[in-house]
């Protein structure tokens, strides 16, 4: 009876992100209408679960466990290390104050707030994996549709409709502050209840859900490095409890194709990885930030679709002879300095031609308008997303 409970999940949703908004203010929906809906999913998914005779709070695929003595204390240990280094990151960049305001009388509503969403949705997750993953065909799809489902529960359908198209910066940040990361959490999630059910994914969750939600005090930094860590959880937990479940086959002697073989799993949050990776690259993260050639002026020391990697330097580290990224009139322009010019009046100026150029260009530059020192070229590799918006272009879509 899967089916049943998939349908209650997506009526919930239905109901949370499109019915409850307009028939009940916001503090009612939250603190006592959903955690009913959530808790009568746990109930109705439980009792299913007892008619079919299936154990979905904890289950024991791995008699012996190398991580901690069950799934459940692997779990404690990797949500108690995902709440440090987040604590890690505070002490390095500093802390804000929680928007959460705890006091005597909201510690219990903001308890129930965040603990029936939790029971809902991780013993209705271990039930549709003990189903899905009963007949030992297709294992790792079952957790990945799961993870991706359980993800999409935990966003708002209000800011997937207020991102716009002709915004591809907004879209790239909600990827990467909402997507990846619960994609990422979620998959790991799922992966601790298919080996331990419903109590071990509970109590991962637990951890960081109260961290966040009666912590007095977070960190106070940009959101990709907060987005960094929550893929670099899953990524350490998934190889620390591979690792042990492979060892502990070895050393029982218990099977041998369980310690030879790959979780494919983890190749899906190393997709993630890959992804966050670029669009921390993009944002300039790693201390170097691309930009795509898009003409000729700089040939043949770099040609059209070529990928210039720039580095942001003070200007007097700038010397006649080096190519930067300059600012002017909306535009970016990757030219070499032709000159540098110190005025009478104390200002500076920066005169710039392209290696394809016979003349300077007309433009003087002021340093302030300089982005950044062409420190490395990656051939031709830029042509892939010129020819994406070559596409888009014919197709009539802004870009």
């Amino acid at each position: 009876m899967w089916y049943i409970i998939l349908s209650l999940i997506i009526a919930i949703y239905i109901a949370i992100n499109l019915a409850l908004p307009g028939l009940v203010s916001g503090s009612t929906s939250s603190y006592i209408i959903q955690p009913i809906l959530w808790i009568a999913l746990g109930i109705a998914t439980f009792i299913i679960a007892k008619y079919e005779g299936l154990n979905i709070l904890k289950f024991k695929k791995i008699k012996r466990w190398g991580l901690g003595k069950s799934p459940f204390q692997a779990a404690l240990l990797i949500g108690g290390f995902h709440v440090a280094l987040i604590v890690i990151i505070g002490l390095a960049f500093g802390f804000g104050r929680s928007p959460n305001m705890i006091t005597t009388e909201t510690f219990f509503t903001f308890l129930l707030y965040i603990t029936a969403p939790l029971l809902g949705m991780e013993i209705s997750r271990a039930y549709l994996i003990k189903k899905g993953t009963s007949s030992k065909r297709n294992i790792t799809l079952i957790i990945a549709f799961v993870a991706l489902l359980y993800m999409l529960l935990q966003i708002q359908f209000i800011k997937v409709l207020m991102l716009s198209p002709g915004e591809p910066v907004d879209i790239i940040q909600f990827i990467g502050e909402t997507i990846i990361p619960l994609f990422a959490i979620s998959l790991f999630a799922s992966y601790l209840a298919y080996y331990g059910g419903a109590i071990a994914s509970f109590s991962y969750l637990g951890i960081i859900a109260a961290f966040k939600m009666y912590s007095p005090l977070l960190p106070d930094v940009d959101w990709v490095i907060i987005s960094f860590i929550e893929m670099l959880v899953p990524v350490i937990g998934f190889l620390l409890i591979q690792s042990s479940i492979q060892e502990t086959a070895i050393r029982t002697k218990l099977s041998k194709k369980l310690s030879k073989r790959r979780d494919p799993t983890l190749n899906w949050l190393a997709f993630s990885v890959v992804c966050l990776v670029i669009i921390l690259f993009s944002f300039g993260y790693f201390g170097v930030q691309p930009t795509i050639i898009a003409s000729g002026s700089m040939s043949p020391a770099i040609e059209t679709g070529d990928i210039v990697l720039l580095e942001e330097l003070p200007f007097n580290e700038i010397k006649e002879g080096d190519i930067i990224q300059y600012e002017a009139d909306g535009l970016s322009t990757v030219h070499r300095v032709y000159e540098i010019k110190h005025l009478e009046n104390g200002s500076t100026i920066v005169i710039t031609k392209g290696d394809a150029n016979n003349k300077p260009d007309v433009d003087r530059i002021m340093p302030e308008q300089i982005t950044g020192k062409a420190v490395f070229t990656v051939p031709k590799l830029g042509w892939i997303p010129i020819a994406f918006k070559g596409i888009l272009h014919k197709m009539g879509i802004p870009v």
